[in-house]
């Protein structure tokens, strides 16, 4: 009986060795065999790498305002055209790319406009996989050169505006007078009508810069809408590695 066990144990110890060896052969080839019938799985997935620099021209699939979306809201957007490296398409027209606001500040008194910016996070392939971004907005409506949505505005704009058009008051005004002046009796009432206009052109330019002046201390700015269907163009800042297969 003692014999048998022996037996029975060495001839466990030889298969457990055997099965050992050819299954770190399959492991260190890259592939590992599960049976006749069993799925070969690669080790190698074959890629294409997209430069640095490359410009992406996207379309705006959801809205975003500065109003009501907040840092972290998320956004879709989809290519317009087709990315290719050499002949080979690696991300079609249509491909989904998603991110999240960056920075969003609504519009307030002073006539200041709201703000926000975009964070494009990754864009699914065809196989569906996702894949990480890294871009820079560079080009879209109401776009700042550091990258930010903005609706302009601001008080300081406000009085510079009401000041011109104070200006041009103050000059039509004393230019109608001027020339009604010279208009009749050899122009001599042009010396009572020009410090005439020019008083009335001071009075009511100056009234209207006080007054509009007042107003924009109160009125509230524009917010920046993002609409679907708005062109957006954004620049890969680190090159993108897209799986093909």
């Amino acid at each position: 009986m003692k014999k048998v066990k022996n037996l029975m144990v060495g001839s466990l110890i030889i298969s457990f060795l055997t099965f050992n060896t050819a299954f770190s052969k399959d492991f260190d080839s890259g592939i590992i065999s599960l049976g006749s019938s069993s799925t070969v799985i690669h080790a190698d997935v074959k890629s294409e790498r997209i430069p640095a620099g490359t410009m992406f021209q996207v379309r705006m699939e959801t809205p975003v305002n500065s109003h009501n979306y907040f840092e972290g809201d998320t956004f879709r957007s989809t290519l317009l055209e087709d990315v290719r490296i050499g002949n080979l398409i690696v991300l079609p027209a249509g491909t989904l790319l998603r991110g999240r606001v960056g920075y969003a500040k609504s519009a307030g008194r002073f006539c200041r406009g709201g703000k926000l910016s975009l964070n494009f996070e990754h864009a699914v392939t065809p196989f569906g996989k996702q894949i990480p971004l890294a871009v820079e907005t560079t080009k879209a409506r109401n776009l700042t050169a550091d990258g930010v949505f903005s609706a302009g505005g601001g008080y300081l704009n406000a009085l510079d505006d009401n000041l011109d058009k104070s200006g041009k008051i103050i000059t039509t005004t004393l230019d109608y007078s001027t020339n009604w002046g010279k208009s009749f009796w050899k122009g001599i009432p042009v010396v009572v009508t020009a410090p005439a206009g020019a008083f009335v052109g001071a009075f009511a330019g100056g009234s209207y810069f006080v007054t509009k002046s007042t107003y924009h201390m109160f009125k509230k700015g524009e917010d920046v809408k993002i609409n679907p269907g708005d062109i957006i163009e954004v620049t890969l800042i680190e090159p993108l590695d897209v799986p093909t297969n």
